[in-house]
C-alpha cells in the first residue's frame, strides 16, 4: 500500500459518519467487497462493491492529511456505505503480517517487466464475479499506411462453450463519462482513462483505435497482456501471452514503390512477425501468439527513431544517400540505391475464392461473405485489379524495381467476363475493419447459388485463360472424386426384403465419404431435391455440386445423383436415410440405371440380392410344377400366378394377387395349396378369410378342382362343434364376421398358410378385423383382391402392412413420403417409388393382357348365402307353398296343378333375389343377400374398367337393382318392356359413354347387338338355358373382339341351385318349365318336386 495511515473503526467513522460505518460493516462481513487495491498513480485504493440488490458499484478512495475523498457510481457519491465497507478491507489487509521487502527502483522494475515469464503475466490480475458473462477486449491491428500497432476496443459474451459471441466496438473516452459497467474491471478502467485522457496516442476518429509507441505505449501493453484478453487481430484468435526477449538484426527492406526502409530480422522460428514503435521495440510473433521485446543492439530511443526514419524514395540522389551514411550508426549497413526497368507483358486474370467476415451494410452485423477477388498476374506480380488509377505499376523484388505497362483493355475484359457469371462488385460502403472494401472484390447476391457458380462457372473460366485460386477457407472449396463405390444388398437375414446399400466415394486426396450420409444433408437443407421435377432437371445436368460436412462441395455426376434420388426417394425423405435400409427393387433397379451410365460407378452385388433378382421379372422366376391333384387345366398366366406364389413361399415372403375377377385367382391359390401339401410342407392347416358371399365359391372350388384337399367350413350356428378338428383339415375356410367372433379359437391355432379372399376388407388398419389378422399365427400370407385400392393409397399399405409389416414404413411416414406427395400433388417420381417397391410382391394381370389365353366366353357361378332373416323367410314360404302344392296335386293331379307348381317356384325364387318382390309381406322386410353380392361385384368390376350387361327376368328386380346402383355412383342404362326409345341407350353403351346395361329378359333377350360388353351377368337364373344363352350372345356375338365373361348369381341351397342342377340333368325339363301352362305331359317326377322344395341345409 501507499502511505495509508493507520486505521481504526473509530477513524472510519469520523471520515465516513456512524450510518455508513456501520452499513459498510455488515456489507464488509457480507462479502460485500468483490476486489480491491491499489491505485496505481495516487495515494489511494480502488474497489468494486456488490449492493443489496445485486448491482455492482465501483468506486475510489484518495487519502490525504484530512482524511479520505471518495468517489463512488451509487447514488450517495462520496461518504457512502461501499467506502465504509471497503475501507474495512484496508483495516483487516493493514493487520495482515508482510515480509521486509526492499524497495526497487522503478527503472529495474521496468527492466525486470521486459523478461518476467510468461505464466506471470498471463493470467488477468482481477476476477469476475460468475454472473457476469460481458468481456472486454483488446485487438490489436496494424494501422493502414503506417508502420504502427494499434489497439481497439471491443466487448462481447462468454458462451457456456469458452468462445466469445458477436464483438462490439467500445470507446475509451465513455470512461469519463463516469460510466462503469460490470464487466469493466478496475485494472481496464485504468487502460481506459490513460487511452482517452493522452491525445499523444493518436485515436482515430473513425475507428477508436489508438497507437501503441514509446513509453506509454509499452505500459499499456503490459497491462492489456496482463488482462489475459489481448488477441491480435481477431476475438477468436490465441491470446496474446508475453515471450522472452529476441534478438535481431537491421536490415533494409523494400516497399512496394521501390524505397528503402529499416527493418529488423527476427530469428527464423519467427516465420510471421509485427513489430511494435515503443520503447524499446516490442515483436509479436503471430503464429506463436507472443509478444516481447527485441534486443536491436542500439539504445531504446535510437531504436525508435530508427524505425520511424521515412523510407529513402527510389528517385534520391547520391548526395542524399550519403547523408544518410553520415547519420546512421557504425554497425547498421548502409543503402545502396536499386535497379530499375520498364516492361511491358500480357497479364493473365487470376481469380481467388475466399471467405470473410464483413460488417454488412444494411443490417449492420459482422456476416460470412464469399468473395471473389481479380487479379492480374504480370510475369509473377499480381495486382489487384483498379488497385491503382495510373497505367502503370510498379513491382519490387531481389533489389530491382520494374513499372509495368499496365494493359486495361485485357483487365475490362476480364471484369466483363466475370460480371456474366452473375457477380457483381461489393459496394464501397461495405464495411469490414472499418476500411472500404476493396474494388476487387466480387460476389453474388444469394449465397445459394455458390455452389452452382463453383461447379460451372469455374472450369468456364479456365477455359477462358483464368488461373483459379481457392483459399483454404473459402466455404465452397470443390472437391472431385476419384472412384464411385456402390455396394448392393449387404443382408444379414437370409430371407429378408431389405439390404443395406453402401454409397461411398473416395475424393481425389483418398478420403472416403459416405455418399447417402452427405446426400441425406443435402435433401434436409432443400427438400424439394425430391421433387420430380428437381430429379429430373438433376439427371439433366452434367455434374452437381454436394456439400460435405466440413462445408465444402462434392462434384459428383448429375446422372448418377439423379438416379440415386429417384430411386432411393422414399429413404432420403426419412429423417436418417444414412441409417435406412433398402428394398431388394429398389437396389436392383439403382443397380441397373448405374450400371448403364458412363460414369466410373463400381458396383458390387450380394448373393442374396442376385436372388431377389429373380423378383424383377415374373419370366425370371423358376417354374414351378402343377401338381397331379389339381383337376383343372391351368393356363400360361396362371401357371406363372402359382409359380410367383411358390417363390415368394420359398423366399419368405408375402403377395397379393390382383388379377382382374373372371382370371381365377381362387384355382391359383388352391393350386399353391395342393403344391405344398404335394412337397410335405404342409404341417398346419391354411386358413382362408373371405367375404361371407363368397364363402361357398371356395368351398364348391375346392371340391371341383382341389378334390385332393380336406376342406373344413367353419360357418353357421354349429361351427363350434367343429374347432376341435381344425388341425385335422388341410383347408379351413371362414369369414371376415365370423373371425371376430370366433378369433380366440383361431389365434390359438397355428397355420401354414394366411389367405386373404377380397383382402380390401382389412383396408381400414384400425377395425377390428385389420387388426385381429395381423395377430393370427401365420408362416406365410397371401393377398386376393382384384382391387387392391378403392379410394385412397392407404388401403393399399394396409394389406402390405398385414403381409410384410414395415416394408412400407409405419402409417405416418407412409403418409408423409407417398400418400401425400402422390395425393395431393400429384407427384410422379413418388409415384414411380412407390411402384418399384410395389411391383414384384404385387402381381395383376388384367383381361386384356391375357385376352390371347382366354377361350370367347367363360362363365362361372357366384353363390352366397341367405342371410339369417332371409332364411326364415325362405323357409316359411317354401312351407307354405310345399303345402299348397301338395294338396293340389292330390286334388287335381300333377298334370293339371301345373300353374299352382309355377306360382310357388316364382314366390321362393322371389325369395331369393329380394324379399321385396314378394307381394303380402308383413312387417319388416329382410335385405337380400344376392343384392349385397352384386354391390360388390359392380363396384370392383367398375374399378377394372369392365362394360356390363345385366339380365333379370323380374322388371321389380331391376328397379330394385337401379336404385342400389345409383346408391353406388356408377352410370346406367335400363331397356324393359316399356322403354318406348330403345335406340339411345343402346347407341349410349356401345359409344362407351355408359359402364352398364340393365335388361329384362323380355325387352333384350333378342335383337341387340351390344358388342361393346365384356361382361355378363344373370341376376336370376333362367328357367329355359336357350333363353339364358340368347342373352349372352347379346354381348357373345359376330363382332366380338374380346372375350367375353358370364356370371350366374345365385343362393346356396335354395331352388335357384336346384334349377341349375335339373339344368343339367333333364334340359328338356328345364325347356318345359319355360313352356305356357297347359301342356299335355307332366313335366316333373316326385323326385324332382322333392328336390325344388326341399329345406335349405
Amino acid at each position: 500500500m501507499h502511505d495509508t495511515p493507520k486505521l481504526t473503526v473509530a477513524i472510519i467513522r469520523k471520515w465516513l459518519g456512524s450510518a455508513s460505518t456501520n452499513q459498510g460493516r455488515d456489507y464488509y462481513k457480507q462479502g460485500k467487497v468483490i476486489e480491491f487495491g491499489d491505485l496505481d498513480d495516487a495515494n489511494g485504493v480502488y474497489a468494486h462493491v456488490e449492493g443489496r440488490s445485486g448491482r455492482r458499484y465501483s468506486l475510489t478512495i484518495h487519502f490525504h492529511e484530512d482524511g479520505v475523498a471518495c468517489a463512488c457510481s451509487c447514488e450517495t457519491a462520496s461518504k457512502c456505505k461501499h467506502a465504509a465497507a471497503t475501507l474495512y478491507e484496508v483495516m483487516e489487509d493493514q493487520r495482515k503480517p508482510s515480509e521486509s521487502v526492499p524497495e526497487v527502483s522503478p527503472s529495474f522494475s521496468m527492466w525486470l517487466g521486459g523478461i518476467a515469464p510468461a505464466s506471470a503475466v498471463n493470467q488477468p490480475s482481477k476476477k469476475y464475479s460468475e454472473d457476469v458473462k460481458q468481456r472486454l477486449l483488446y485487438i490489436l491491428e496494424p494501422e493502414r499506411n503506417t508502420r504502427h500497432i494499434t489497439v481497439r476496443f471491443v466487448t462481447t459474451r462468454l458462451l457456456k462453450d469458452g468462445r466469445y459471441g458477436k464483438a462490439n466496438d467500445y470507446s475509451a473516452v465513455n470512461i469519463l463519462d463516469g460510466q462503469m459497467p460490470q464487466y469493466i474491471l478496475v485494472t481496464d478502467a485504468d487502460v481506459l482513462r490513460t487511452v482517452a485522457k493522452d491525445r499523444s496516442l493518436g485515436a482515430t476518429a473513425l475507428n477508436g483505435a489508438y497507437r501503441l509507441k514509446g513509453e506509454q505505449g509499452l505500459n499499456i501493453l503490459r497491462k492489456l497482456l496482463t488482462s489475459g484478453r489481448c488477441h491480435w487481430l481477431d476475438k477468436d484468435t490465441p491470446a496474446l501471452k508475453q515471450g522472452e526477449k529476441c534478438q535481431a538484426s537491421w536490415f533494409w527492406e523494400c516497399d512496394e514503390h521501390g524505397g528503402q526502409y529499416l527493418q529488423l530480422k527476427m530469428p527464423e522460428s519467427m516465420e510471421k512477425t509485427a513489430f511494435m514503435l515503443t520503447s524499446p521495440p516490442w515483436y509479436i510473433d503471430i503464429k506463436h501468439a507472443r509478444c516481447g521485446s527485441i534486443e536491436t543492439g542500439q539504445l531504446a530511443d535510437v531504436a525508435e527513431v530508427l524505425l520511424n526514419i521515412p523510407a529513402i524514395p527510389l528517385e534520391a540522389e547520391k548526395e542524399e544517400y550519403d547523408d544518410i551514411r553520415a547519420q546512421l550508426p557504425d554497425d547498421i549497413a548502409t543503402p545502396e540505391p536499386l535497379q530499375y526497368s520498364q516492361r511491358v507483358v500480357p497479364p493473365v486474370p487470376v481469380v481467388q475464392l475466399l471467405s470473410k467476415e464483413m460488417m454488412n451494410p444494411n443490417s449492420l452485423r459482422m456476416e460470412a461473405t464469399h468473395i471473389v477477388a481479380l487479379l492480374f498476374d504480370y510475369d509473377g506480380h499480381k495486382l489487384p485489379y483498379l488497385a491503382q488509377d495510373t497505367s502503370t505499376f510498379r513491382a519490387v523484388s531481389h533489389g530491382l524495381v520494374v513499372d509495368f505497362q499496365r494493359d486495361v483493355k485485357t483487365e475490362n475484359a476480364a471484369v466483363a467476363a466475370l460480371l456474366e457469371t452473375h457477380l457483381y462488385t461489393l459496394s464501397d460502403d461495405y464495411r469490414r475493419n472499418r476500411h472500404a472494401i476493396p474494388k476487387h472484390y466480387f460476389t453474388l447476391h444469394d449465397t445459394n447459388f455458390w455452389a452452382e457458380w463453383v461447379l460451372h462457372t469455374i472450369p468456364r473460366l479456365k477455359e477462358k485463360g483464368f488461373q483459379v485460386q481457392i483459399s483454404k477457407d473459402f466455404a465452397y472449396r470443390m472437391e472431385t472424386a476419384e472412384t464411385w463405390q456402390l455396394d448392393m444388398g449387404s443382408n444379414n437375414h437370409g430371407h429378408s426384403l431389405m439390404g443395406a446399400a453402401a454409397l461411398s466415394v473416395t475424393l481425389d486426396d483418398g478420403e472416403e465419404v459416405d455418399l447417402i450420409e452427405v446426400m441425406g444433408r443435402w435433401v434436409a437443407a432443400s427438400p424439394n431435391l425430391l421433387q420430380e421435377a428437381s430429379i429430373l432437371e438433376i439427371k439433366n445436368k452434367e455434374s452437381v455440386a454436394l456439400p460435405l460436412a466440413d462445408g465444402r462441395l462434392l462434384a459428383a455426376p448429375g446422372p448418377m445423383i439423379g438416379n440415386i434420388l429417384h430411386y432411393m426417394l422414399d429413404v432420403f425423405a426419412t429423417k436418417k436415410p444414412e441409417e435406412a435400409m433398402l428394398s431388394a427393387p429398389q437396389m436392383l433397379a439403382l443397380e441397373e440405371s448405374l450400371k448403364a451410365l458412363d460414369t466410373p460407378v463400381q458396383v458390387s452385388s450380394s448373393t442374396w440380392l442376385k436372388h431377389m433378382k429373380k423378383l424383377s421379372a415374373i419370366e425370371t422366376i423358376p417354374v414351378a410344377s402343377i401338381p397331379s391333384t389339381l383337376k383343372a387345366e391351368l393356363r400360361d398366366y396362371q401357371h406363372e400366378g402359382l409359380s410367383w406364389m411358390q417363390f415368394l413361399r420359398e423366399m419368405q415372403l408375402g403377395g397379393i394377387l390382383a388379377d382382374d375377377m373372371g382370371l381365377g385367382k381362387t384355382v391359383q391359390a388352391l393350386a399353391h395349396v395342393l403344391v405344398e401339401k404335394a412337397e410335405g410342407r404342409l404341417k398346419h392347416p391354411v386358413l382362408v378369410i373371405a367375404p361371407t358371399s363368397l364363402m361357398y365359391n371356395w368351398r364348391r372350388e375346392a371340391e371341383k378342382f382341389a378334390e385332393d384337399l380336406k376342406v373344413l367350413t367353419l360357418h353357421g350356428a354349429e361351427r363350434a362343434k367343429l374347432f376341435a378338428k381344425i388341425s385335422e383339415y388341410d383347408l379351413i375356410l371362414t369369414t371376415y364376421p365370423l373371425l371376430v367372433r370366433d378369433f380366440d379359437i383361431l389365434a390359438a391355432q397355428a397355420w401354414h398358410l394366411l389367405i386373404l379372399d377380397e383382402a380390401q376388407y382389412i383396408k381400414n388398419p384400425r377395425s377390428k378385423v385389420a387388426q385381429q389378422v395381423r395377430k393370427l399365427d401365420a408362416s406365410h400370407k397371401l393377398c386376393l383382391t382384384g382391387t387392391p385400392m378403392e379410394n385412397h393409397l392407404g388401403e393399399l399399405w394396409a394389406q402390405f402392412d398385414f403381409l410384410m409389416p414395415g416394408y412400407l414404413y409405419d402409417q405416418k411416414q407412409f403418409m408423409k413420403i407417398f400418400r401425400k406427395p402422390i395425393e395431393k400433388e400429384g407427384d410422379v417420381a413418388r409415384q414411380e417409388a412407390l411402384n418399384l417397391r410395389i411391383r414384384p410382391f404385387m402381381l395383376r394381370r388384367a383381361k386384356e393382357e391375357v385376352a390371347s389365353e382366354l377361350p370367347p366366353k367363360t362363365e362361372m357361378i357366384r353363390s352366397t348365402d341367405l342371410n339369417d332373416q332371409q332364411r326364415e323367410m325362405y323357409e316359411s314360404v317354401r312351407l307354405a307353398m310345399q303345402k299348397k302344392v301338395r294338396d293340389a296335386v292330390a286334388t287335381l293331379g300333377m298334370e293339371k296343378s301345373q300353374i299352382i307348381v309355377l306360382d310357388a317356384l316364382l314366390k321362393m325364387r322371389q325369395v331369393c333375389c329380394d324379399p321385396r318382390l314378394v307381394k303380402g309381406i308383413e312387417g319388416a322386410v329382410p335385405a337380400s343377400a344376392k343384392l349385397e353380392m352384386l354391390s360388390e361385384m359392380l363396384v370392383e368390376m367398375h374399378e377394372e374398367g369392365r362394360r356390363i350387361l345385366l339380365f333379370s327376368q323380374f322388371t321389380g328386380m331391376l328397379k330394385l337393382i337401379e336404385d342400389e346402383v345409383n346408391r353406388l355412383g356408377i352410370g346406367y342404362v335400363k331397356l324393359t318392356g316399356s322403354t318406348k326409345d330403345r335406340i339411345t341407350p343402346v347407341e349410349s353403351f356401345q359409344e362407351g359413354n355408359i359402364p352398364l346395361f340393365l335388361i329384362s329378359l323380355k325387352a333384350g333377350g333378342v335383337g341387340l347387338n351390344l358388342t361393346a360388353a365384356d361382361t355378363v351377368i344373370h341376376y336370376d337364373p333362367w328357367w329355359n338355358p336357350a333363353a339364358e344363352s340368347q342373352a349372352t350372345d347379346r354381348a357373345h356375338r359376330i363382332g366380338q373382339e374380346k372375350s367375353v365373361f358370364v356370371y350366374k348369381l345365385i343362393t346356396e341351397g335354395t331352388v335357384e341351385e336346384k334349377i341349375l342342377e335339373l339344368q343339367e340333368r333333364k334340359r328338356a325339363l328345364a325347356e318345359g318349365i319355360h313352356q305356357k301352362a297347359g301342356a299335355s305331359t307332366a313335366l316333373w317326377t316326385n323326385e324332382d318336386m322333392n328336390s325344388l322344395f326341399a329345406p335349405l341345409h
